[in-house]
């Protein structure tokens, strides 16, 4: 009895020794702020940091200071803070986490904390105002406006980042620094140079890879778009040895249509022209009702309409907004493993989350207007810190399909082909996949050849409904119809009877 207590008792007591065991940290960055910024030239950065962040493919949790809990940091490995006023307290609890935390950390704008000044003998300063040069990578931004902006005096550094020329004088200072696990950039505004400049930071302190590539985006692409446009724009793209990305609305209805028809045949011509194809996220309009479910299912029948038709979507194009949404991302966007990620423009959560959805391969979107900011030696556009998505709109005439070709002509990009890269969409009926240029649609190589097809117009549009007594409604009608001819006829012969009698009548 005591030899088989001993065997029945053994694994419970091993069972609770394992029990103490501490967890891993989980992975992604814990991302604090003390305030948005708002009136300010920091305004936004928070959220330009958020979208550089998820271009390296990295889950973010993002908590305001006020709202920090104690301990909540030893969670994670990495740990950023953006501090955008000087004069707003960062709580007690925080400054208890910070000077025991052990991980990676990155400090952004004003009052470091004790413990990185110590480690890199920090000494700053401050610009009030003025207009200073940035230099970072191959890139230069000759004049940048600067405002109440601190700036690193001194300090001892293991890597440098950058260098920024301070107004009114030729002396250089580093953009950031990085000692041990502490890493510090004295400030981040929303223009290009302090995002190009923190898009490099980024990169060594998440040890990205080095290969980034750019792609074209063609985006705003509607069913109702001049999609002879579209393809002509596809055609001059081709012949330019150009290859891009179109980003095209779904449809969630109707799409048996003659002009959905059209869409697909305009989308598999742009795939034959070297285009690949991305589902951009549909409008959300405010009158959202918060208990519709039924978004997942829409686009998964949109991407197996695609699929049905030889067409091959690789990704998904939306705002960054929608990744820190839960239904949105667990919804719309579980399909892909790659996306597009835009600038927020008409943000409308329908269940808001600070942690965001993280993606295998996202590209951060930017605008030619981001690129006509940075100078830099020759005429061939140097490769850029980060994957990045050059996005201009359909044009909408001719004179637009011109200006759009000389933009993307114009800064020497060399644009890399989407499909080259490994992509992956997945629904209940379809897998697409990419590599190495070859698509495949359920493991089957998909030939992208495509010769345009003329779509009749002549479409019933409301289904006939059905009529239960129409075969007797006729039969009366006919039956009526005979009956009335001959009661004409009757009439009509009586008529010329009696005329003929009054005639003779008459006569007589």
């Amino acid at each position: 009895m005591l030899l088989l207590l001993t065997v029945l008792l053994q694994p419970a007591a091993q069972a609770k020794a394992a029990a103490p065991q501490t967890t891993a940290p989980q992975p992604g960055v814990l991302l604090l702020y003390d305030s948005l910024a708002a009136g300010t030239p920091r305004e936004g950065n928070v959220r330009d940091l958020e979208r550089l962040l998820a271009a390296y493919s990295v889950q973010v949790t993002v908590v305001s200071l006020d709202r920090y809990e104690q301990g909540a940091m030893e969670a994670y490995a990495r740990v950023i803070t953006v501090i955008n006023d000087p004069r707003l307290a960062a709580g007690s609890s925080y400054e208890a986490d910070i000077d025991h935390y052990r991980g990676q950390y990155l400090h952004i704008g004003y009052n470091p904390p004790a413990g990185l000044q110590r480690t890199m003998q920090l000494s700053s300063g401050l610009i009030e105002e003025g207009s200073a040069g940035l230099s970072v990578g191959a890139f230069r931004v000759p004049v940048i406006k600067l405002q109440q902006v601190p700036y690193i005096a001194a300090g001892r550094a293991e890597k440098t980042y950058g260098s920024l020329t301070l107004p009114g004088t030729s002396d250089n200072v580093p953009y950031a620094i990085n000692s041990g696990s502490y890493t510090y950039a004295p400030y981040l505004d929303t223009g290009h140079a302090g995002r190009l400049a923190m898009a490099y930071v980024l990169k060594d302190w998440l040890g990205a890879a080095d290969a980034a590539e750019s792609y074209l985006v063609i985006n705003e692409i509607y069913p109702f778009s001049d999609l002879a446009l579209l393809e002509k724009l596809a055609g001059r793209l081709y012949d330019a040895g150009i290859p891009f990305i179109a980003s095209v609305r779904p449809v969630f209805s109707n799409t048996d249509f003659p002009a959905m028809q059209r869409y697909l045949d305009a989308l598999k011509v742009v795939q034959s022209k070297n285009g690949s194809i991305l589902v951009n996220a549909p409008v959300v309009m405010p009158s959202i009702n918060s208990s519709d479910h039924t978004l997942g299912d829409k686009m998964s029948s949109f991407i197996n309409l695609l699929a049905e038709n030889g067409i091959a979507p690789l990704g998904m194009g939306a705002d960054l907004y929608w990744t820190y949404d839960k239904e949105y991302s667990s919804a719309g966007m579980k399909f892909f493993d790659s996306v597009v990620l835009f600038p927020d423009e008409n943000v409308i959560h329908m269940e808001k989350t600070n942690v965001s959805a993280a993606f295998t391969s996202s590209l951060y979107s930017m605008t030619p207007d981001f690129l006509a900011d940075l100078t830099h030696e020759g005429k061939a556009m140097p490769q850029l810190p980060v994957g990045t998505a050059v996005t201009l709109n359909l044009p909408g005439d001719e004179a637009g399909l011109e200006a759009l070709l000389q933009t993307v002509e114009g800064y020497w990009i060399t644009f890399a082909d989407y499909k080259q890269a490994a992509h992956k969409t997945v629904t209940d009926n379809y897998s697409v996949t990419s590599a190495d240029g070859v698509l495949r649609v359920n493991g089957e190589a998909l030939n992208v050849d495509y010769v345009p097809e003329v779509v009749s117009s002549d479409f019933q549009y409301k289904e006939e409904q059905y009529q239960s007594f129409r075969g007797l409604f006729s039969v009366q009608n006919q039956f009526f119809i005979v009956v009335i001819i001959i009661a004409l006829l009757f009439f009509g012969g009586l008529l010329t009877v009696g005329y003929r009698l009054y005639r003779r009548k008459y006569l007589k």
